[in-house]
């Protein structure tokens, strides 16, 4: 299959030439006949007319550099074990953005993955087949190094328009992240803990109460452990999924304890599909929190010594 030489460019992909040849071929990039192995044939004006920039499907790390400094955008990175919840909290919040609800930052007006969103949202809905709803699959582990970006634009009501980036990354990645941040495997979990501008940690209730409950405690204690070494003051909550269940109050403690010691400006919400807007509250309050970060605190110059003779800043002070 021929491909184009130039990294940053998916024309094979079925994507818009990068450098704006509306015909790919002739792009010095594709190279010549012999090179790409292509034919005589041109291609003709009605596949050229309906390229377009991008496929709909999840970004990558390219897409995500070509998009972020276009107007203001933010990073949020999903952090959790497999099985937690994390594509089922995307999917939920894309559902109640197309049933008409908006976030207190704006509505919805585009999307660059239009195709993923809806690829991971279908599960959840009834078909003709009168198949009944399920939750999204598994996120596939797969050999890449870089997680799959949801995008979305919101628009505010001054008609600002902000850029919001998700990742939907596999589990796994998170699990060996946090044994050993090194590790060839944990590759894409270390991206994006690195390039995330905001975190979402999930915490599995359901198997919090389980009998796999003290595996599920430490293998989220370490995550949020890891996190704690390069969150900074970045903006983060632990969202408690299916909070129907009820873990032990032993362990949510320990869980709390963690979270107090390593990302102590962390908060805690809980999100349910019982009551799906949940899902969609959380995220709307990380936004806000990343949106408009807590002002500085006052510098207060320490007072050194009560005399007032010390106050004193002439020219013999050295004296």
């Amino acid at each position: 299959m021929s491909r184009c030489s130039n990294l940053n460019c998916f024309v094979h992909d079925g994507e818009q030439c990068c450098m704006g040849e509306l015909d790919h071929q002739e792009c010095s990039s594709w190279g010549d006949e012999e090179q790409a192995g292509r034919t005589d044939k041109k291609t003709n004006e009605k596949d050229v007319a309906s390229r377009v920039s991008w496929s709909s499907s999840s970004l990558g790390s390219v897409d995500l550099t070509t998009i972020y400094h276009q107007t203001p955008s933010i990073l949020i990175g999903l952090l959790g074990a497999h099985n937690t919840g994390k594509t089922t909290f995307l999917a939920a919040n894309y559902l109640q953005l197309v049933s008409g609800n908006n976030y207190s930052s704006g509505g919805f007006c585009s999307s660059f993955t239009l195709g993923a969103w809806e690829s991971i949202s279908s599960w959840a809905r009834i078909n003709n087949e009168k198949q009944l709803p399920s939750y999204p699959p598994h996120t596939p582990r797969g050999a890449e190094r870089n997680p799959g970006i949801l995008h979305m634009s919101l628009k505010s009501n001054d008609d600002k328009v902000k850029n919001i980036f998700l990742t939907d990354a596999p589990g796994e990645w998170f699990t060996r992240w946090a044994i050993d941040s090194s590790s060839t495997e944990a590759e894409g979990a270390r991206w994006t803990a690195e390039h995330s501008d905001a975190f979402l940690i999930f915490a599995d209730c359901e198997k919090l109460c389980g009998e796999d409950r003290s595996s599920a405690r430490r293998e989220l204690r370490t995550i949020i452990e890891r996190l704690g070494e390069v969150v900074g003051n970045k903006s983060t909550i632990l969202i408690w999924a299916k909070s129907e269940h009820q873990p032990p109050e032993g362990i949510k403690k320990v869980i709390q304890r963690a979270l107090a010691d390593n990302v102590p400006h962390a908060v805690e919400l809980e999100v349910t599909v019982k009551e799906p807007t949940t899902f969609m509250n959380a995220l709307d309050a990380l936004l806000v929190a990343a949106w408009h970060p807590q002002k500085c605190k006052k510098i207060v110059e320490p007072v050194i010594h009560h005399s007032p003779f010390y106050a004193f800043r002439g020219h013999n002070e050295n004296t």
